[in-house]
């Protein structure tokens, strides 16, 4: 195999771990120890990052307009913002739920309880920066997928309808959370549309290159 060839399967590899991490976090159907589920945590928005370029990279023969780069960048964006948050998330609930189960002061305990209330409201801001930032650049990637194949036509309205519909529920919820306000969160979702793009561009990438590799040499 070429060296291009080792590159896209360990990124897909990657990709899959990550969103597979992602709908685990927000599903939390597999419990994970401690380090190594901040470890597939922290690991979400750099490998996105990368995942997010390698669709450029292959989009971008057949797009070349404004909306392709900048749903890119939004999207770059957004992971990095997700990183931010994930890290400060975490930073606030580790030391918290230590304090909370190494004490049984409670008026220790309710001093704690309004400390994290105040200072949690940063990551939920944080969050919907990422979901804003995030929600945008899906919608401009899934509109450029749209004017490709007809499996990128199909994925293309599903990735747009999704983000749509996680943008609206943010700014209509802001700045509680969705799911937090008794409404749906379709976060998990859009993790579908990655799981899709990335096993589809697998199985399309294979077929494009055995097609040509059936085409005769017309040199030959």
């Amino acid at each position: 195999m070429t060296r291009r060839t080792w590159i896209g399967l360990a990124s897909t590899a990657l990709g899959l771990v990550v969103v597979l991490a992602y709908l685990n976090f927000a599903t939390n159907v597999v419990s994970l120890p401690k380090m190594l589920a901040l470890m597939l945590a922290f690991a979400i928005g750099p490998v996105a990052i990368f995942g997010v370029l390698e669709i450029y990279r292959e989009l971008a023969p057949g797009s070349p307009g404004p909306m392709l780069r900048a749903g890119t960048v939004f999207l770059v964006i957004a992971f990095a913002l997700l990183n931010l948050m994930l890290v400060v998330q975490q930073s606030i609930f580790i030391p918290y739920r230590e304090t909370m189960r190494g004490t049984t002061d409670e008026a220790l305990k309710d001093s704690m309880r309004l400390v994290f209330q105040g200072v949690n409201q940063v990551q939920l801001g944080i969050d919907v920066s990422f979901d804003i930032f995030y929600s945008l650049g899906l919608v401009l990637v899934s509109l450029v997928l749209i004017r490709t194949t007809r499996f990128g036509m199909v994925l293309g309205i599903y990735g747009a309808v999704v983000a749509t519909g996680l943008l609206i529920l943010n700014m209509a919820t802001f700045p509680t959370p969705p799911a937090e306000a008794g409404l749906f969160d379709l976060g998990p979702y859009t993790g579908l549309w990655w799981l899709v793009l990335i096993f589809g561009g697998r199985i399309t990438g294979r077929r494009r290159g055995k097609r040509h590799q059936a085409q005769p040499d017309p040199a030959a």
